[in-house]
């Protein structure tokens, strides 16, 4: 048996549980102040964690919540605010009604190269932005990788990625998701930026292939695997992708961080160069950038328009051709009605369940009732 919700965290009153992992439980939430639905993650204080250390794990929860509010990025899921209350420390986030690309893969669904370069274009888009700011998110993975409405993907869990029990062993065993870590990460080493693209790395492979590329019977066989052994090759796995995909990968999954790709954007158009496109020079980028001229000064929309006019990956010079957003814009929302669909096949399952049971009980009351009647009679 679950517990159950709690009916509040603060002032926003829960509605119901959107998930759980081993990081916390994700509930629904109402803000009854401007009506705005949010979704509230409520992280457990004590995760390996000594009664004196609570404080200061409190006190690092709520700046990593602070840091993750101060980014806009259409990629990247926005948090709204952070406390405490009698069940612990929670952050409060953005509502967002989609599938994620977790649960995609699950109903055995793969990714066609078109849906690859987009899923890289659009979260190595947002990895450059926050890695641009000194932040390293640790934890990429399908799980944390939602498509929602008009296609577009969002990174989640930014503002607890970096927590003390994110990477680091607990108990004797390794929290977080090992299977997607970098090398470094594993090994405990200062991360950068490239942590985060070696993790994309591993989420492409498997969207491609239905696999990992590091398998492994348990989290020590995986780690090594990760550190010292070499990756299965994807057109092993998924015979029908092109051999240019395994080259690369080799670079993006390279144990030496020095010769990856250094950026998202790099990754972005290599992927691009698989469908026979080219990358347009940096050059044609800017003239579109700087086009808009603003007509009204307007404060409060001031850090909106500061992140559109960054040079971005978005631009229409280095974004895919009309005719491949028209395929990617239709199989995406073929995965993610799939996805709809299996869990209304579910709900509806439950429901006729119930309803055999309920009908059965009632059939036994009244062949009771009746036999009664006989015995009276």
């Amino acid at each position: 048996m679950s517990e159950a919700a709690p009916k509040s965290f603060g002032r926003y009153q829960v509605l119901g549980v959107l998930g759980r992992g081993s990081m916390g439980v994700v509930y629904k939430a109402k803000d009854p102040v401007i009506g705005r639905l949010l979704a509230v993650k409520s992280v457990p204080e004590t995760l390996g964690l000594d009664t004196g250390k609570k404080q200061e794990y409190i006190k690092r929860l709520l700046q990593e919540a602070k840091a993750a509010g101060n980014l806009q990025h259409p990629n990247i899921v926005t948090v709204f605010d952070a406390g405490e209350s009698e069940l612990g420390p929670f952050i409060a986030m953005e509502y967002l009604d989609g599938v994620t690309l977790k649960e995609v893969l699950t109903t055995g669904k793969k990714l066609s190269i078109p849906q690859l370069v987009e899923l890289v274009r659009q979260v190595g888009e947002g990895l450059d932005y926050v890695h641009a700011r000194s932040i390293v998110h640790r934890d990429i993975k399908p799980a944390n990788l939602m498509i929602v409405e008009n296609n577009l993907i969002k990174i989640m869990d930014l503002g607890i990625a970096r927590l003390p029990f994110s990477d680091l062993t607990r108990e004797g065993r390794l929290v977080g998701s090992p299977s997607y870590m970098s090398p470094e990460q594993l090994q405990g080493e200062s991360l950068d930026g490239r942590s985060d693209l070696f993790s994309l790395a591993i989420v492409v492979y498997q969207a491609a292939t239905g696999k990992k590329p590091f398998p492994g019977q348990n989290i020590q066989e995986i780690c090594w695997r990760i550190i010292h052994d070499e990756w299965v090759p994807a057109t092993e796995a998924e015979p029908s992708l092109p051999k240019e995909f395994d080259s690369l990968l080799a670079r993006a999954l390279s144990k030496d961080r020095e010769k990856r790709f250094q950026t998202g954007k790099e990754l972005f158009e290599a992927m691009r160069r698989l469908m026979g496109d080219k990358p347009a020079p940096v050059a044609e980028v800017k003239p579109k950038v700087e086009k808009p001229k603003p007509e009204a000064p307007k404060e409060k929309e001031a850090p909106a328009a500061r992140v559109s006019a960054e040079p971005s990956v978005y631009d229409d010079s280095s974004s895919l051709s009309t005719s491949s957003e028209s395929e990617i814009d239709d199989i995406f929302r073929d995965l993610t009605h799939s996805h709809r669909g299996m869990k209304l096949r579910e709900e509806e399952s439950k429901t006729k369940t119930w309803q055999i049971i309920l009908a059965t009980i009632l059939g036994m009351g009244i062949i009771g009732a009746i036999i009664w009647f006989l015995i009276r009679g």
